[in-house]
């Protein structure tokens, strides 16, 4: 399974943006004619997809990307942690992970959901080499839950945005696990920003705060389309509990 390539972060926002206002407004989209295979089969994907249908998939698109670009990032920041570092590159195993479908069957986690596999790869008992791959893994399959595993999105196949809003709070989660959890020597299971004695370094914290703005937009775009309110939570330091999807 491919994943379309990296879009255009200036052209996503105003997609996006025309797509809320064409929504609001309550207007029909009008696909472009055009003489070649490629755009006629844009017009009729058009033709069966909404304006909030075109919405959703980008969203899903640029959250993907994000955590692709946070896996790249802490394998960079964990060389030692990559199950394959003997066989390939960083680039090509991010590469391979990504173009694995989510239901993609690791022995080693057969039958955990998102959720379960974020807590595993955190927890210090956890004897494994690459924590990375479940900890990424499990945050992507923990988001693709909450477009209901779909990549596609016409008509009546629409997502909840209870489920989107759940799904930022739970990376709020993760990302506050890798920050904090540790080993038993105190020591980091996953670095990922600055440690002392270090130049300060907050990119994780940017893609993180990306990935978790992506779903509560997206969340609010739902809500309003629908008429419906997001139930808002609350997340205690103490608890850090995650969210059902």
């Amino acid at each position: 399974m491919r994943y379309p390539k990296k879009i255009n972060l200036m052209l996503w926002h105003k997609i996006v943006v025309i797509g809320c206002i064409v929504l609001l407004n309550g207007c029909q989209h009008q696909p472009s004619s055009s003489l070649t295979q490629e755009n006629n089969d844009i017009r009729l994907t058009r033709l069966v997809q909404s304006d909030i249908d075109e919405v959703i998939a980008l969203h899903q698109q640029a959250v993907l990307q994000q955590l692709q670009e946070m896996m790249l990032k802490l394998y960079r920041r964990n060389p030692s942690q990559r199950y394959d570092k003997d066989r390939r590159t960083i680039e090509e195993s991010v590469t391979e992970v990504f173009l694995r479908p989510v239901e993609y069957g690791y022995s080693h986690w057969e039958g955990l959901s998102g959720v379960e596999m974020i807590q595993l790869a955190m927890d210090p008992n956890y004897g494994v080499n690459d924590r990375i791959l479940p900890f990424i893994l499990g945050l992507r399959k923990m988001i693709m839950a909450s477009y209901n595993h779909q990549h596609e999105f016409h008509l009546f196949n629409k997502v909840d945005e209870q489920k989107l809003y759940n799904s930022a709070r739970n990376i709020e989660v993760a990302a506050w696990l890798l920050a904090q959890r540790k080993d038993n020597n105190n020591q980091a299971l996953i670095l990922s920003d600055s440690v002392v004695g270090e130049q300060r370094n907050i990119s994780y914290q940017r893609i993180i705060g990306k990935m978790i703005a992506t779903q509560d937009n997206l969340a609010k775009v739902v809500s309003r389309q629908r008429g419906r309110v997001i139930k808002a939570v609350v997340l205690q330091v103490a608890s850090m509990a995650f969210l059902p999807i």
